[in-house]
């Protein structure tokens, strides 16, 4: 694999313009060689603003470029499962904008395909590439907090839009679990791993998507860890905390804005009024970069996948994701 990674982006709207500006930060390892979009406009204009090399009218016609060794695809929930096929069948890697797809179903099919044909996929979950994040992960298999007992992870925000935006339309595979309950989900897997029990709840909005849910999650004794459990939150009703906190039976791990993590507190041991150690993060750009290295890393190691958002991780969390769903859905009166 060459040095400077060629990328595509599918998709102009505001993820693939945060990415964009990102890449651009790696001028040395990543180059943009061109945008897609069902709107030349839009790709025109796209390429004009994050100055890439080329822009084209249809998803086909990305994917077919010579020149893009991976694609970054940032089209809506619903139209994952589509266009990861035809970058795919065209021979192209993909990092998919979380989550990868909208059950764990079609997850399995797009693994699969990948498999098949020696190309490399990952789930666009950026946040388990954060070193902050990272670093909480070493502390606690380092066994620096003892095991774990419960975590506790929400995200959530006030959503004042139309019925027609893809948060709250159906076609669009709308809804908070799958647009922010996902962050929480895959942050408890990276922790625990995927859940023996999922307990969900919430309500739904006008046009029958999930815009508030919750769901305690249950973790059996396994491998010498003891029982556990975690709660997760999301809302598209209520400013709730972007916080994660894990409990520990000799500590606690506590990261507030876990989407771009600021600091991370340490607390060891059971003193409730111990000054925690504070350990501080920084990025660069949007914190996208870390994501876009880990990628290119697997790529010119010839990785399939990356071990920081394994295969299995992202099915672990799908089907997750799909048992709080479900869980929704039956609580409604």
């Amino acid at each position: 694999m060459k040095d400077r990674i060629g990328w595509g982006i599918l998709g102009a709207g505001h993820i693939a313009g945060v990415f964009a500006a990102d890449l651009a930060l790696l001028p040395d390892e990543a180059e943009l060689v061109a945008v897609g979009s069902r709107s030349k406009v839009k790709a025109d204009e796209f390429a004009r603003q994050h100055g890439f090399a080329r822009s084209y009218g249809s998803y086909a016609e990305l994917a077919a470029d010579p020149d893009v060794d991976v694609v970054y695809i940032a089209s809506v929930h619903s139209d994952h499962f589509e266009s990861t096929r035809i970058c795919l069948e065209a021979g192209k890697s993909v990092l998919i904008e979380k989550p990868i797809t909208v059950s764990e179903a079609r997850a399995k099919v797009l693994i699969a395909w990948a498999r098949e044909r020696g190309l490399f996929l990952m789930e666009a979950l950026w946040t388990r590439t954060n070193p902050l994040i990272r670093q909480a992960a070493d502390l606690v298999a380092a066994g620096e907090i003892g095991h774990i007992k419960h975590i506790s992870a929400s995200f959530g925000f006030v959503f004042d839009g139309p019925e027609s935006h893809r948060l709250l339309d159906p076609e669009q595979a709308g809804g908070g679990v799958l647009d922010l309950g996902v962050y929480p989900v895959h942050l408890t897997e990276l922790f625990l791993g995927e859940p023996d029990r999922v307990v969900g709840y919430g309500n739904l909005s006008r046009t029958d998507v999930d815009t508030h849910a919750s769901a305690l999650l249950g973790y059996f004794p396994r491998d010498g860890r003891p029982a556990a459990t975690a709660s997760v939150t999301c809302s598209l009703e209520a400013n709730l905390p972007t916080r994660l906190e894990i409990f520990g039976t000799d500590g606690q791990l506590i990261i507030d804005e876990f989407i771009r993590p600021p600091e991370l507190a340490l607390r060891r041991g059971t003193d409730r009024d111990a000054k925690p150690e504070i350990l501080i993060g920084q990025w660069p750009g949007g914190g996208y970069t870390f994501q876009a290295q880990e990628v290119m890393r697997c790529l010119r190691a010839g990785e399939q996948f990356s071990p920081m958002v394994p295969w299995e991780s992202t099915l672990a969390s799908m089907r997750t994701l799909d048992r709080w769903i479900a869980g929704v859905e039956v609580a409604q009166p």
